[in-house]
């Protein structure tokens, strides 16, 4: 015997979703379901259609064919869009549930066949989940447009993410270029040289307030432009820190009061870490860390 964690879903195969329809009054404005979603009929396969608060009708979340197969048609970035209701209630309304697994890769399951590979104890529910749990780890998989569960819930075409290739003596003159600029910041730092941009930054921006300026309005450096990326890519090669780029990167690193706040070496520092966070996948790949780069199961590049 077993049940669902998650009890019955509102729609749970294509029948439900007749009975449902049945009594929509405006097809074409859909039949509510959660607030968050509607159902709508496109010739013979009802859809469930994510309905954000500012649109009529959104990206198609699921749908539901006559020969049993749910089929889920958006691409993963619409996936993600969604993810925020969908992680919640998703398997409120139909009996699929989702799960970030990792930036822009989750996993997805259809309770029905969770269910039916779990063998929990009925007694207890922490325990019943745990083994539920388990087993949607395992028998869950990574959502991909197009993946497609029959009328007993597996998934019938599965796709698989790569994990990609990596250049090693590519990776390792990358770690030493990196750990490089940041001793070189470090040293500016000890000698003052920092401090000397901060200041000057502090009293730009001051008069920046005074004239009525707000930050948005302020030309900041965008390390993603063609302009700054290149800089910070020369540095690292060259191990050569121009005023230019230590003005920019200590404006950059200036914390977000208005020009009230002069920044610390340790701001600066700090900043360091943001900055690479943001843009290692990118830099990795222009220095030639991946041989191939890493794949969602949809064909997406991972940034990790």
């Amino acid at each position: 015997m077993t049940r669902s964690y998650f009890g019955e879903p509102m729609l749970r195969d294509y029948k439900d979703c007749e009975m449902h329809f049945s009594t929509c009054r405006s097809p074409e404005k859909g039949k509510p379901m959660r607030t968050w979603c509607r159902l709508f009929k496109n010739q013979d396969v009802y859809e469930v259609c994510y309905v954000p608060w500012n649109y009529d009708k959104g990206a198609v979340i699921a749908e539901f064919h006559p020969d049993g197969r749910i089929v889920l048609p958006s691409d993963s970035l619409s996936w993600r869009n969604m993810h925020s209701s969908l992680s919640m209630a998703l398997h409120n309304a139909i009996p699929i549930l989702t799960e970030r697994m990792g930036r822009g890769r989750y996993r997805v399951a259809h309770t029905g066949y969770i269910d039916g590979q779990t063998n929990a104890s009925l007694t207890s529910n922490d325990y019943f989940f745990s083994e539920w749990y388990e087993s949607f780890k395992k028998n869950g998989n990574e959502y991909f447009a197009g993946m497609t569960f029959n009328h007993e819930g597996l998934c019938i075409n599965p796709q698989y993410s790569s994990d990609g290739e990596i250049d090693v003596e590519k990776r390792r003159v990358w770690l030493r270029m990196l750990r490089r600029f940041k001793r070189g910041l470090k040293a500016r730092a000890k000698v003052g040289a920092l401090q000397q941009h901060a200041k000057r930054i502090y009293a730009k921006h001051q008069e920046l307030s005074r004239k009525g300026q707000n930050r948005w309005q302020w030309e900041m450096p965008n390390w993603k432009s063609k302009k700054y990326y290149d800089m910070l890519k020369e540095v690292m090669q060259t191990n050569e820190f121009t005023p230019e780029f230590l003005e920019a990167f200590v404006e950059s690193a200036t914390p977000n009061t208005y020009g009230n706040t002069l920044a610390t070496d340790e701001h600066i520092l700090q900043h360091v870490d943001t900055l690479m966070n943001d843009l290692s996948y990118s830099l990795r790949r222009d220095f030639g860390v991946f041989v191939s780069e890493p794949l969602t199961a949809d064909g997406k590049v991972v940034e990790r």
